[in-house]
């Protein structure tokens, strides 16, 4: 599927409650040939306005397109692959491993607390280990997680999948698909590390801004596009 090299224009054909994002006054499509089409009007429009602003097709950003091409090619027909692959990362997720800092590591379980929480409810008892120690999984952890997974849209496991691949936290890409972690505290999460160390080693404030601001609007886009596609 050949898809545009430059975009002049964008626009949105309805029909019986279904929208089709036009390019260029052509049908737009997937990498893999599907139609992009969707139900909310909010997604359709929110996503004409990007690609119109951008005037390109990057599939190397985190665009509103991207998140649909991902769940149209990879995800609405292999559900239960997904959730699998997601799972394969749990024990990665970096709230469980806390720096041997104790200085750092009060800064991280302080940031990390909603993510904890989460766990903490599903109740078995929640592993820590080092960074890059390997964690023993609680089988009942396991499936718990994997009860929330089965339980969402297609949307939402793409922003998992997403929050996983580009921040290393399944647990905070669940509660972001839930829309049940603010913004700030997502920041903070994904922040908290880099904050002490930047500032232990005396490094331009302005990195740190440019850093935290990225993963901000990396966020933002994660809750728009799970909000709009409801």
């Amino acid at each position: 599927m050949q898809l545009p090299e430059h975009i002049d224009t964008t626009d949105i054909r309805a029909s019986d409650g279904v929208y089709m994002l036009l390019v260029n006054d052509e049908p737009l499509h997937t990498p893999k040939g599907h139609p992009v089409l969707m139900s909310s009007w909010d997604l359709a429009n929110a996503m004409a306005d990007e690609l119109m602003a951008d005037g390109v097709l990057d599939l190397q950003r985190q665009t509103l397109y991207a998140l649909y091409a991902t769940q149209s090619d990879f995800i609405v027909d292999r559900l239960d692959a997904t959730i699998s692959a997601i799972l394969q990362h749990l024990p990665g997720d970096f709230e469980l491993h806390p720096d041997p800092d104790p200085a750092l590591a009060a800064l991280q379980l302080a940031a990390w607390a909603p993510l904890l929480a989460f766990l903490r409810d599903l109740g078995p008892e929640v592993p820590m280990a080092r960074p890059l120690q390997d964690i023993r999984m609680p089988w009942e952890l396991v499936e718990s997680v994997r009860t929330h997974l089965m339980a969402m849209r297609p949307a939402q496991l793409t922003v998992v999948l997403q929050t996983v691949t580009n921040l290393g936290s399944v647990i905070l890409g669940i509660l972001l698909a839930q829309q049940s972690l603010e913004v700030e505290k997502a920041v903070s999460a994904l922040t908290v590390t880099a904050r002490h160390l930047a500032k232990h080693a005396r490094e331009e404030p302005e990195q740190m801004e440019i850093f935290s601001a990225q993963t901000e609007e990396m966020v933002r886009r994660l809750l728009r596009y799970v909000r709009f596609s409801a």
